[in-house]
């Protein structure tokens, strides 16, 4: 039988049509298994405690809400690798065989940060008064805490039990309404009323006269501060430490004396001054003093002792020169000069 050249051109056209629809047929075939296949997510953000499959894969299909990790803890980041992720697809029937090489998976929980200061305030304000400020301190147990951050309420004091004597307490802290929940905290400490004491910012060695950065203020409890502590800081700088005063400790007027300007057995220079006349000797304290106080001085050049009130550092003045007659010694400087005279 013979088949024209027509015939054998549409015979080609059909056998290229059906060749073309089959290749068709399977791109299609590969296209939607491709778009249903496992797809890994190397970052992941998780809200619950535990990870499930949905959170790891796109496409996990029924699998999706099977958990298979504990999720890190609140407010912080964790990494699971790829190959226990594989094992946990394959017991849940997700046939997933790393196509990407992904070595590790990042997974973040946010967390929203209540801090210590945050709590403090929230007893402070529950414990005072009117017109009252307390100082709250935890124990050490008490350590900031993450919550969900779909949480917005703000925190409030659920309970409080204070031992107004001896300022023990007890608060338990809550996130009132809203869908998500917070585990409530409790929290132990000591709550007294406070009052701003002024208080060393470093240790101050005996006798050291201070300065604006040896101070700070603090609120301290009432009961630790007396009568007597320093009010003024500005009436503190330029004294004297009495004694050793101990960092964070509140400063008391009984600690301060004015510096002393001349001390025990130090070389000091004796004024006598009056209009038109000044003379000056040396002496050796015999005592110390601060400025504008009377001390005794040993002449070093007469050996006579006298009473002099200091008005400098190492410089004392008489007022009279009745215990310290003065005479005029004669110099010979070759110059013929005016004698000069000085205290003997």
């Amino acid at each position: 039988m013979k088949i024209s050249i027509k015939t054998m051109g549409n015979l080609r056209r059909l056998a290229a049509f059906v060749l073309f629809a089959c290749l068709a047929g399977t791109l299609a075939n590969t296209t939607v298994r491709a778009q249903d296949d496992p797809l890994l997510r190397e970052q992941i953000k998780v809200f619950s405690d535990l990870v499930t499959l949905g959170d790891l894969f796109e496409n996990a299909g029924d699998a999706s809400d099977a958990p298979v990790f504990r999720a890190p803890e609140l407010g912080t980041n964790g990494f699971v690798g790829a190959a226990r992720v594989a094992a946990a697809a394959r017991q849940h029937g997700l046939n997933w065989r790393n196509p990407g090489r992904i070595g590790e998976v990042a997974v973040e929980r946010p967390g929203r940060l209540v801090s210590l200061d945050e709590i403090r305030k929230l007893i402070q304000e529950r414990a005072a008064g009117e017109d009252e400020d307390w100082t709250v301190s935890f124990s050490r147990r008490a350590k900031p805490f993450y919550i969900d951050p779909r949480i917005k309420s703000p925190a409030q004091v659920k309970r409080l039990d204070l031992n107004t004597r001896t300022g023990k307490f007890r608060a338990v802290i809550s996130f009132p309404g809203g869908q998500q929940q917070a585990t409530d905290k409790a929290f132990a400490g000591r709550a007294f009323p406070s009052v701003e004491a002024i208080v060393p910012a470093r240790a101050i060695e005996r006798g050291a006269t201070i300065v604006a950065e040896d101070l700070k203020t603090a609120s301290l409890p009432r009961t630790r501060v007396s009568a007597n502590a320093a009010e003024d800081i500005d009436a503190v700088v330029g004294m004297a430490a009495r004694q050793r005063l101990i960092m964070g400790r509140p400063i008391r007027k009984s600690d301060l004396e004015y510096p002393k300007l001349v001390k025990r057995n130090d070389t000091v220079t004796i004024v006598y001054q009056t209009p038109g006349l000044t003379l000056k000797s040396k002496g050796r304290a015999l005592g110390d003093g601060t400025r504008g106080r009377t001390v005794s001085i040993l002449n070093v050049q007469s050996k006579r002792t006298i009473e002099a009130v200091v008005t400098g550092t190492g410089i004392v003045s008489v007022s009279s020169l009745s215990t310290q007659p003065v005479r005029s010694v004669r110099t010979t400087d070759g110059t013929g000069g005016r004698n000069s005279f000085v205290i003997r």
